[in-house]
């Protein structure tokens, strides 16, 4: 659907998404749609999951939407001291106000996109990684009614019907595995031409020679896609 081009920003600073937050739109879809659009609103999100199960997309993922920046006595365990929280998250705006009850398709959309973002990203799907908005900022009563466990469990059964492969590239060149994604960042492994390696996912990082992406480990190591056979990955590379 789109956004206005002030509400959000292009790339995530050299971060990727480690969680997904859930929010309440206290409205319609449509007037998320509305809000969004209006670049006097400065706010904005990833998704927005309607009552009856319709999911408007408002900003691509690897771009960093303007949900969650704000922060107040938070609570959330896994909050990154001094990095502004949507950098490194995905939002998911809901239908309704925040007395609504939920309805069954609004859950079973949700949990299927839950799933598919973190199947994505390899974000596990626990509450430590999705979480409520008012965990980042204690001052808002958002998501409401929503039934975290549920809506977790929903994502989770989605998972156990479809497993991800890993993403395997060989390097083409002598290539090193850093510890963000940049070329500034320590070495943690140099490997030769040929070399074949499993990654969990991709980021956007420093852009060498126009190409701005990197594969990340599991164990949180970055190689500059550039050195591999798939110089673009893709969501399912």
């Amino acid at each position: 659907m789109g956004c206005a081009a002030g509400n959000f920003r292009k790339g995530r600073s050299g971060s990727e998404p480690q969680a997904i937050v859930i929010h309440v739109i206290v409205g319609s879809l449509a007037s998320a749609g509305i809000t969004f659009g209006d670049a006097r609103s400065a706010v904005s999100a990833h998704y927005g999951v309607g009552k009856d199960g319709t999911v408007h997309q408002f900003v691509e993922e690897t771009d960093t939407a303007f949900h969650a920046g704000i922060v107040v006595r938070p609570t959330w365990a896994n909050l990154r001291a001094g990095v502004n929280p949507n950098l490194y998250t995905i939002g998911i705006e809901h239908e309704g106000l925040a007395t609504d009850i939920w309805t069954e398709d609004q859950y079973g959309a949700s949990g299927s996109l839950i799933h598919e973002i973190g199947r994505r990203w390899r974000i596990p799907l626990d509450r430590a990684h999705v979480v409520m908005h008012r965990e980042i900022r204690a001052s808002k009563s958002c998501p409401g009614m929503a039934d975290m466990n549920r809506l977790i469990a929903g994502a989770g059964l989605v998972a156990d019907a479809v497993t991800a492969p890993p993403l395997r590239v060989v390097t083409v060149v002598h290539a090193n595995l850093r510890q963000a994604a940049s070329t500034r960042a320590p070495v943690t492994l140099t490997v030769p031409a040929g070399t074949a390696i499993e990654f969990a996912g991709f980021t956007e990082g420093e852009n060498v020679s126009g190409n701005a992406c990197w594969y990340v480990t599991a164990q949180r190591e970055y190689l500059w896609s550039g050195a591999t056979d798939k110089p673009a990955p893709g969501p399912t590379a």
